[in-house]
C-alpha cells in the first residue's frame, strides 16, 4: 500500500492543471528520447516492459481527448481510433468474467471467447454513441486513490455535456502481464461490469444461457 501510494503521489505530481494531457505526453517523450541516446542495448529491453499507471493514465486521458476532438468532425474517424487507439486501454476478457461471476456460468473457451467479443463491441458502439452525442466533450483529471485489490481509481471530469460536468471514475487494474488496463467504469455510483451483471441475469432467466449469448 505505501508503494501505491508513492505511484499516485507521483501521479498527482506529474499531472498539471492546465494542458497536462499534452504536456504529460510531451515530457514523456523527452524522456524517452534522452534514455535512448544513452542505453543501447539496455533500452531494448526496457522499452518491452508495460508501462506504469502514471503513464497509462497520462496516455489514457490523451486518447479519449484526442478521440473527443475527431468525433466532432468525423464518426467514421472515430470509429477507426477506438478500434485502434481506445479498445486496447481495457482488459476486455477481465471485464467479461468479472461480469459471469454474478451468473456461477462455466462457459467452455469458444463460448467464452464469444462473450467477450460481444461485451467488447457493445463497449466501443455504446462510446463511441456517446461521444458523438454531444460537441466539445473533454476529459479532465481530477484525482485517483488506490482501491480494494490493488486496483486505481481515476477520478475524471466530463465537460460538455452539462454546464457543470459530469464525473465518472474509471478503475485500472494490473494484468497477469504487468500491464495496467481499464477493467471497470463507475458513473452515479453503478459500474459498467454492475450494469451487465444484472443484464446477464436477467436474459439468463427469460432466454437461458444460448439466449442470453445470442441476445447481449
Amino acid at each position: 500500500m505505501r508503494r501505491l501510494n508513492v505511484i499516485l503521489l507521483t501521479l498527482l505530481l506529474s499531472l498539471s492543471a492546465f494542458s497536462f494531457a499534452q504536456e504529460a505526453s510531451e515530457n514523456n517523450q523527452d524522456t524517452v528520447d534522452s534514455q535512448n541516446e544513452n542505453i543501447d542495448e539496455v533500452s531494448v529491453s526496457e522499452s518491452q516492459k508495460p508501462a506504469g499507471p502514471v503513464k497509462t493514465i497520462q496516455t489514457a486521458i490523451v486518447k479519449l481527448n484526442q478521440l473527443t476532438t475527431v468525433a466532432n468532425y468525423s464518426p467514421q474517424l472515430a470509429n477507426t481510433l477506438i478500434k485502434t487507439q481506445v479498445a486496447p486501454l481495457f482488459d476486455f476478457d477481465h471485464i467479461a468474467s468479472e461480469i459471469l461471476l454474478v451468473s456461477n456460468l462455466n462457459l467452455g473457451a469458444d463460448e467464452q471467447l464469444y462473450f467477450s467479443n460481444k461485451i467488447k463491441k457493445n463497449i466501443i458502439t455504446s462510446l463511441l454513441s456517446r461521444l458523438t452525442q454531444t460537441r466539445s466533450t473533454s476529459f479532465q483529471f481530477i484525482s485517483a486513490r488506490p482501491v480494494i485489490g490493488g486496483s486505481i481509481a481515476v477520478k475524471l471530469k466530463v465537460n460538455g455535456y452539462y454546464s457543470y460536468g459530469m464525473f465518472l471514475d474509471i478503475i485500472f487494474h494490473q494484468t497477469a502481464s504487468q500491464a495496467w488496463k481499464i477493467s471497470d467504469i463507475v458513473l452515479n455510483n453503478d459500474s459498467l461490469v454492475n450494469y451487465y451483471q444484472k443484464m446477464v441475469l436477467i436474459k439468463l432467466r427469460r432466454y437461458g444461457v444460448y439466449g442470453m449469448l445470442g441476445r447481449l
